[in-house]
């Protein structure tokens, strides 16, 4: 079975015209229409939002097609059309892979800040001036951190070459010389064509897998105490608003965990690891290309209808649209204010 190249270019297509449409509305209702009460909240919303742009216009740029073959996983991109030399390709196609290494720590960092509103200690001053920009550098190291793994180990060489070329040219229809590649061979086969396991790709693999588990381990232990802190907001009697607003942005950050979990991060951790393991997937990792592509178009949705006052200045502008009175959905709890910072 191929996977078809103009369905993979017109998904990408797709998912870049709506990820650039949906995050830069996003950010403008971010900037023009966030409650007061959200603080420096908005500046990682709106970080988040642009690097999903950035990561919808460099998937766009290097077209991937992610597979998993035997004891191989691998991402390829033609540059059978590529106007600038194989390097610059090489470059290009880690840098995306480097993408793959900033959402977590985004999201680990967007649920330490809810926990810290939710908690109420005075912890909010540590995402205030120097300190945000302390945070903002984190997901950066945790993009050059796959960013290195993909440029140091994973880059073409004549093994891993040899064992993936009929695989790249029956699923995708291009010779080697056609591609560059960022592929991980667990078992490399001897002098003696004996498969032996290839600690240095595995040692990549423990890397790869630790910058997932650590993030992902801080959002299950922040987002369990969040959950606790909300029940106590309720049980305390704080006013509507707050308590409304609280469970919105938690409501929308929850969603916004569940699509990176299954649209990027259990097809690709399958991916990766199904040829540590010798399970070959082979056909179900087309799926993770597609999800690969979807993921920065739909990420910005869940705050959009979720947050009120965004959802409420969403319908308003596509009535004006259609030239009718703006419909605004009111909430009463929206007069009252609290000093608090959520």
């Amino acid at each position: 079975m191929r996977i078809s190249n103009n369905l993979n270019l017109l998904l990408q297509c797709s998912s870049l015209i709506c990820a650039i449409v949906f995050n830069s509305l996003l950010i403008y209702l971010i900037i023009t229409k966030s409650p007061k009460k959200m603080g420096n909240y908005k500046a990682l919303m709106i970080y988040f939002s642009t690097f999903s742009m950035v990561f919808a216009v460099i998937d766009m740029i290097v077209q991937p097609f992610i597979h998993s073959y035997g004891s191989c996983f691998f991402m390829i991109m033609s540059i059978k059309d590529w106007p600038f030399t194989v390097e610059m390709a090489q470059i290009a196609l880690s840098i995306l892979c480097g993408c793959g290494g900033v959402t977590p720590f985004l999201i680990a960092i967007h649920f330490i800040y809810r926990f810290f509103a939710l908690e109420r200690k005075g912890n909010l001053k540590y995402f205030s001036g120097t300190y945000l920009f302390m945070w903002f550098l984190i997901p950066i190291a945790g993009g050059i951190n796959w960013f290195h793994l993909s440029w140091f180990y994973y880059r073409r060489n004549d093994k891993t070459t040899e064992y993936i070329k009929e695989a790249v040219l029956e699923n995708f229809g291009l010779h080697m010389n056609e591609t560059v590649y960022s592929a991980a061979l667990f078992y490399p086969a001897d002098e003696h064509g004996v498969p032996n396991l290839d600690i240095k790709i595995f040692i990549s693999y423990v890397i790869l897998s630790f910058s997932m588990v650590i993030p992902f381990a801080v959002m299950l232990v922040a987002g369990v105490k969040s959950h606790s802190q909300i029940k106590k907001l309720i049980e305390q009697g704080e006013c509507d608003y707050t308590k409304r607003l609280q469970l919105q942005l938690y409501k929308a950050l929850l969603v916004q965990t569940f699509l990176p979990i299954f649209l990027f991060f259990m097809p690709m951790g399958a991916l990766f690891s199904a040829p540590l393991f010798h399970i070959d997937i082979g056909s179900w990792s087309y799926l993770t290309t597609y999800l690969y592509a979807l993921y920065p178009a739909v990420d910005p949705l869940p705050i959009m209808f979720i947050v009120q006052e965004y959802r409420n200045a969403f319908i308003e502008l596509f009535d004006c649209f259609r030239c009718s009175p703006p419909s605004r959905i009111e909430d009463s709890s929206t007069i009252k204010r609290d000093s608090e910072t959520v």
